[in-house]
């Protein structure tokens, strides 16, 4: 009971108490360039480490989904900065994170337990491509047949590679499709070293190397089917 009231009487002296953790809310709303407030959205939030190299992030993600107004809420977050990487599927809004676009940022501190953010999206260009395939060549190989790959993809500024997603295929071809900027110098890769494949004008590529095609498309700008053409397989 002496000792007890020594330490109360310590504590009293010198001031001295435990300062609680701080614990924060990160409250934003999703618009687009145009205005237009993006229900629907899905919002990564990632915590930075603070002595992290570049690009490095936290293993625990946390996620929201924008609703009415494009508002969204993480609640219960503890002190320190954190990125938002904002997706929308099934539309041609950018995600800034996946082309190096500036990051949407939010501190959670002591004095600024509760930041606000507002993250603006860029709309991009839809790039259609389309790959002929009379003889199922990549229905009857993929998966089964080492080496039978194709690399299919767009590469950016800030050595960014994004893989073209199949958005459908049928009895004579597949078609991808992929969302990219405008007004910013890309590159299409294209690269098997199994399948033999041919441009638009049946010119074979290289399997030995990858076929690289500029891709600079201008505001508004529609694009037209980029074609390629299957034509045998075996190395």
């Amino acid at each position: 009971m002496k000792q007890l009231l020594v330490l109360s009487m310590a504590v009293a002296a010198t001031g001295w108490t435990q300062t609680p953790p701080v614990r924060g809310t990160i409250s934003g709303v999703l618009n687009g360039e145009d205005g237009s407030a993006i229900a629907g959205g899905t919002i990564k939030l990632h915590l930075v480490q603070r002595d992290s190299p570049k690009f490095a992030r936290q293993t625990t993600d946390w996620a929201a989904v924008s609703g009415t107004g494009g508002a969204f809420q993480f609640v219960g977050l503890t002190e320190g900065s954190y990125t938002l990487c904002p997706r929308v599927p099934n539309s041609t809004w950018l995600n800034p994170c996946e082309w190096n676009f500036p990051t949407p940022t939010a501190t959670i501190s002591r004095s600024i337990p509760n930041p606000n953010v507002t993250i603006t999206l860029k709309v991009g260009a839809t790039v259609p491509i389309r790959i002929d395939d009379a003889g199922q060549s990549l229905e009857k190989n993929e998966g089964k047949t080492p080496g039978a790959g194709l690399l299919l993809g767009v590469s950016s500024p800030g050595f960014f590679f994004h893989t073209v997603p199949l958005s459908s295929k049928d009895s004579n071809g597949r078609n991808y499709q992929i969302i990219v900027p405008f007004n910013i110098q890309l590159t299409l890769v294209l690269h098997s070293a199994f399948y033999h494949v041919n441009d638009a004008n049946g010119g074979a590529l290289s399997r030995s190397s990858s076929t690289k095609i500029p891709l600079l498309i201008a505001t508004g700008q529609k694009v037209p089917p980029i074609k390629f053409a299957i034509s045998g397989v075996g190395h």
